[in-house]
């Protein structure tokens, strides 16, 4: 019985001390060496369902609920690291992940220790930019890499990719400032960096000095995009399979005055010009643009919104193996995509012509490194990318789907009474063009297929024998570029004005009838290219305190 009492006795003298360690509250702080890191996750170990995040000055406040009085830190591109819960407020301080003293970076033909690099370079994991649903590599660098501009031109499918500069821009000729593309230690054009799917990629560099990419010459004066893209690793075969789908809408649209807005405006520049007696609108014209009660002599039509899309859907597909032994490492990638355009769908279903903003791409990746002997590494990449691209043939050569100039709102209406095209007969439509639905709808397409294809051979031996660190390397790679065009076509497409009576004026530019499609095909690129390299390669370290490199 007394046994009994004095458990008892333990148990209320120490329950209270263990509630109290239960529900401790521990505060801190999170930052790297640049200051704080808000967004940090901070979670209690060995309960996954206990944690908080850092606050915009970094700083955390959490309630323990186990025992173990331990934290881990986490935060993307950090080391996570685990801390013991003290009394009073905790600093925590991250390591970046980009900045390990032991991280290897992709230089100029060679590795190299960021610990042991002194250029200015900066490198990503394309692990960290896989996740982004975009078409193109330029597309998702921008705002990740210090010293890498990128501009965004145009949203059409297929033409979408950035322009980038590295470290800005030092020279008035645009084709001067473009850097040098590297891919596996070959060079490569813009569009060719464009086709390569995320997927395939290891990591990227940018090279921004004289010291890194004194190696490329002349060629590397505006810097030098480096591109490694994923080997094999040993083990057992891995495999993995990424669906993406994504929908793409503008960021921001074009707001336009109606009819209405744009006939006063256009008469009240009349009477500031002293010209009140040759106002182009009348008060009746006003009041059926207002009113709308005359939308066919008096249209009111938002071209924007009867062309557009409010959005548009892309597609992404991938598979990948990669595995292997010592003796041979594999890495094989196959992937498709599809994007579609903003402007809606105009073609003619019975002439079965397309005339829509279509890009489709499909990649096939195959990286092997065979070691044929003790001393001899062999490396053996193929890579082929196909491609289509389909746009409008009427609009293709205006170089912009929408012509502020050629169309109003009150120039004419989307169709006629009787379902016919129109035309812009407004005086200040001097073009006279038939309408953009009817340009989209019969105008005809371009359609471009293009064919990528690159493959490289690499032996690398080792000279151990003759001196320790020193090896030689010679490569072969050849690539070529082949794009086939083919255009369908009409020279005139009918378009009439609607007259009150009842009557129709045909376009004094046009004729009455629909004249037959007229097809077309040329070789638009044919590019071949061979590549020769054969260097030696010195690295040495010297009593593990001094290394030596050279080329």
């Amino acid at each position: 019985m007394r046994k009994i009492i004095l458990l008892f006795k333990v148990i209320i003298i120490l329950l209270p001390a263990a509630l109290f360690a239960q529900n401790k509250v521990v505060t801190g702080t999170v930052r790297d060496v640049g200051g704080a890191l808000p967004g940090a996750s901070v979670l209690e170990k060995g309960v996954s369902s206990n944690g908080t995040v850092t606050d915009v000055n970094g700083k955390f406040k959490l309630t323990l609920r186990g025992s173990s009085n331990t934290l881990i830190v986490r935060f993307i591109g950090y080391n996570d690291q685990e801390f013991k819960a003290g009394d009073g407020s905790i600093d925590i301080i991250l390591a970046s992940k980009s900045q390990s003293i032991e991280e290897v970076m992709v230089t100029g033909f060679g590795t190299k220790k960021r610990i042991t690099n002194t250029g200015a370079a900066s490198t990503i994991s394309a692990a960290t930019i896989r996740t982004v649903p975009t078409a193109n590599v330029q597309n998702t660098l921008a705002g990740r890499l210090p010293g890498f501009f990128s501009q965004q031109s145009s949203g059409q499918p297929g033409k979408d990719a950035s322009d980038f500069f590295i470290r800005g821009v030092s020279s008035l000729n645009p084709a001067g400032n473009q850097p040098l593309i590297i891919v596996d230690d070959i060079e490569y054009s813009y569009d060719q960096l464009q086709q390569i799917n995320v997927n395939e990629i290891e990591s990227i560099t940018i090279l921004k000095d004289a010291s890194t990419t004194a190696i490329y010459g002349i060629k590397g004066a505006n810097g030098v995009l480096v591109v490694s893209t994923r080997r094999g690793k040993s083990g057992s075969p891995k495999f993995n399979l990424r669906v993406e789908s994504g929908v793409q809408s503008p960021t921001r649209t074009p707001k336009f005055l109606n009819s209405y807005e744009t006939a006063q405006l256009i008469n009240e520049a009349f009477l500031n010009d002293g010209l009140e007696g040759q106002f182009q609108f009348s008060q009746t014209d006003l009041d059926h643009f207002k009113n709308g009660t005359d939308k066919y002599n008096h249209p009111d039509v938002d071209w924007y919104n009867e062309i557009f899309k409010k959005n548009s859907v892309q597609t992404n597909s991938n598979l990948d193996i990669s595995g292997g032994s010592e003796q041979v490492k594999y890495f094989i990638s196959g992937g498709a995509m599809l994007q579609n355009g903003l402007n809606k769908d105009f073609s003619d279903p019975q002439n079965l012509v397309n005339t829509n903003y279509t890009f489709k791409r499909y990649n096939f990746r195959s990286n092997f490194d065979l070691k044929a002997t003790k001393t001899m590494d062999i490396r053996v990449d193929v890579t082929t990318r196909f491609s289509d691209l389909n746009q409008p043939h009427e609009l293709s050569s205006v170089g912009q789907i929408y012509d502020f100039k050629s169309q109003t709102p009150f120039s004419s209406p989307v169709l006629n009474p009787n379902g016919s095209y129109s035309y812009a007969y407004s005086r200040f439509n001097p073009t006279q063009l038939p309408t953009l639905n009817a340009r989209l709808g019969t105008g005809g397409y371009d359609n471009s297929k293009r064919t990528d294809f690159n493959a490289l051979l690499g032996v690398t031996q080792k000279l151990d024998d003759l001196t320790k660190g020193l090896s030689l390397t010679g490569r072969v790679a050849y690539s070529s570029i082949e794009q086939f065009t083919k255009s369908v076509s009409r020279s005139t497409i009918p378009s009439f004005h609607y007259n009150p009576d009842g009557t129709y004026i045909k376009n004094p530019n046009g004729t009455f009838f629909y004249s037959p499609y007229h097809q077309s095909a040329s070789s638009d690129i044919s590019i071949t290219n061979l590549n020769l390299q054969l260097y030696a390669n010195y690295d040495r370290t010297f009593n593990e305190d001094h290394h030596f490199t050279g080329l």
